[in-house]
């Protein structure tokens, strides 16, 4: 998945028209798109509005305990509710016209769609977890790069309440924090840090700069 922040150039993200934009957010029976199934999604236009929160009932569990731990998503919940299938019209009609799909570990939700058959377009993506990496500036040694850190921390470091383990609200708190990311949107209460996104942008700009220059001589 594309890295913006290694391209040295996020002037596009800039200027996207927040309405062409939408935040993605679900919760799972677990952690394998082959076999497990979505629970809840949550769509957010970049202006804030929410586009779809829903509860889905998944076709092929008929319990999740593990996940269900993590995100309190009972079956009680979701029976009665509307099938993925059938929700596939209306997700599709959401992307349609997106220019930029944002989302945490946002991969992971896509690859849930795209199991199932839903189409996103040809939005680019924007991973707020795996663009946050280097501003958090933990080293993962063994992988050889930036560890990738929870969205609590990410909503935390930038002063947005979070709802944790629900879709609309993880989806709420993802979007603030991208908004914050680019320098669309204040950061919250944080102070200014010495390391920041645009910081980190920039830092690549000039490394890709440099290396111009030495092309050139």
């Amino acid at each position: 998945m594309r890295l913006w922040y290694r391209t040295g150039d996020i002037t596009a993200l800039r200027e996207l028209s927040r309405d062409r934009v939408v935040c993605l957010d679900a919760e799972t029976t677990g952690l394998d798109p082959r076999s497990d199934e979505v629970l809840q999604i949550a769509l957010v236009r970049g202006d804030g509005e929410v586009l779809l929160s829903r509860y889905v009932r998944p076709e092929h569990h008929s319990g999740w305990p593990l996940a269900q731990r993590t995100h309190g998503i009972s079956p009680s919940m979701v029976e009665g509710c509307p099938s993925l299938a059938l929700l596939k019209p209306e997700i599709e009609e959401f992307f349609e016209g997106t220019d930029l799909i944002v989302g945490y570990n946002v991969a992971f939700d896509l690859l849930f769609l795209q199991t199932a058959g839903i189409s996103f377009g040809n939005a680019s993506v924007f991973d707020v977890m795996r663009e946050f990496a280097p501003v958090a500036g933990r080293w993962d040694t063994d992988r050889q790069r930036y560890a990738w850190v929870s969205l609590t921390y990410c909503a935390t470091y930038y002063g947005i309440p979070l709802r944790a383990h629900d879709a609309l609200g993880d989806a709420q708190a993802t979007l603030g924090c991208f908004w914050a990311m680019i320098g669309r949107d204040s950061a919250g209460i944080r102070p200014t840090s010495s390391r920041s996104y645009l910081g980190i942008v920039a830092r690549y700009s000039r490394t890709k700069t440099r290396g111009r220059g030495r092309q050139d001589e």
